[in-house]
């Protein structure tokens, strides 16, 4: 998806769009623990998602979590923001819209037919492909230690799916990790399209308009899904006959908590640490949900409260990697700030040199101060 140009983004008729404006940068540990609690909270929902969809159509259990955090998302946002979507940008939120359908149409229909520490381990590959998404066109630079630390990551998740795997063709275990592939690229695209929108609206209500298209998207899905007998087989052989539109009880917790802690909560945190991040580091984190899931997989399991989760096994070795490819991203991410904020400073100091030496040389200065670091003096 190419980053549109400001002109692409304007009103008809000539009215600007009134930007945001400028915000004060908040302290590195908020902006941190905000992505650290929304991927634990991802990594919970995996166990508590897997638990719910037990004898559940997990596409209705999508469009019901959908259809009720969307209108919630967009009420908190207007009464916060009071900001309301320009008609010319409506097509942007489709955009981003179907990137979130995609992405949790995915990964709950993959959590149905997988396992919760299999799906969880798959979300370190989104940073991955944000990472190459942003390279590509241009957004971020590569450097040693984010490409090592995101692919150090990767192969600690890969190590947790595969390790003493055993899919066959056809298989539902299959099916689900396809499906976590193309919800972990979703997730990577809403971040990379939803870039943009921060100079025109406030992270909750891109968030919040963005659910909205998703949830429209959902309804058709679950509609499609429930008049397909053969696709409706598949994605639930465990639902009892006649309960297409039917609601278990087991199930009201984990839609409570999708709806309030996964869409709300954890979205909204996203969103707001991707205004102050880089597009790779608001996924760096990624890695915290095999963690979070394998931890509390085996507390529950270890209370008697087990449904259809696994336990696992030695494959929950790949944490390891998981974590030294964490500490690379953010040991990168510091020292990039580290080198800005430098530049920063030597530029000051080339700017009050200047104001020393050109008194009685009107506009030398101002012109000094005015330049981007990067432009030519001669030009």
């Amino acid at each position: 998806m190419v980053h549109p140009e400001p002109n692409e983004m304007d009103p008809p008729n000539g009215v600007a769009v009134p930007l945001q404006p400028p915000r004060r940068t908040p302290p590195a540990w908020k902006i941190h623990g905000a992505l650290i609690l929304a991927q634990m909270l991802f990594g919970g929902g995996s166990v508590v998602g897997k638990l719910g969809v037990s004898k559940f159509n997990p596409i209705l259990f999508a469009f019901i979590r959908e259809g009720s955090a969307g209108p919630l998302l967009c009420i908190m946002a207007y009464m916060k923001e009071r900001a309301l979507p320009n008609p010319r940008h409506l097509w942007w939120f489709l955009v981003t819209g179907i990137f979130i359908f995609a992405n949790q149409l995915c990964f709950i229909v993959g959590i149905k037919l997988s396992n919760a520490v299999v799906g969880s381990a798959w979300q370190p590959s989104q940073a991955i492909m944000v990472t190459a998404i942003a390279i590509a066109i241009g957004w971020e630079k590569a450097t040693f230690f984010k490409i090592t630390g995101i692919l150090l990551a990767f192969g600690g998740a890969c190590f947790i799916v595969f390790y003493g795997a055993r899919m066959q063709s056809g298989s539902a275990e299959l099916a689900g990790n396809i499906l976590y592939f193309f919800n972990c690229l979703g997730t990577a695209l809403y971040v990379i399209c939803a870039k943009p929108m921060y100079k025109y609206y406030p992270p909750m209500s891109i968030t919040a308009w963005s659910y909205i298209t998703a949830s429209v998207m959902m309804a058709i899905a679950c509609l499609i899904a429930n008049n397909v007998d053969p696709l409706y087989h598949f994605i639930c052989d465990d639902c009892p006959h006649g309960s297409k539109w039917n609601v278990p009880t087991s199930a009201i917790f984990a839609l409570f908590y999708w709806i309030l802690l996964n869409s709300v909560g954890a979205y909204l945190l996203i969103t707001w640490g991707n205004t102050y991040a880089d597009a790779s580091l608001t996924l760096a984190y990624t890695p915290l949900q095999p963690a979070t899931s394998a931890i509390l997989s085996f507390i529950l399991i270890s209370a008697g409260i087990k449904g259809k989760l696994e336990e696992p096994g030695l494959n929950i070795l790949g944490v390891i990697g998981i974590f030294i490819g964490l500490a690379a991203v953010i040991y990168d991410n510091r020292k990039s700030q580290k080198t800005e904020q430098q530049k920063s400073r030597i530029s000051y100091v080339k700017v009050s040199s200047v104001v020393g030496d050109a008194e009685g040389k009107d506009g030398s200065a101002e012109f000094m101060i005015g330049m981007d670091d990067s432009q030519d003096p001669a030009e």
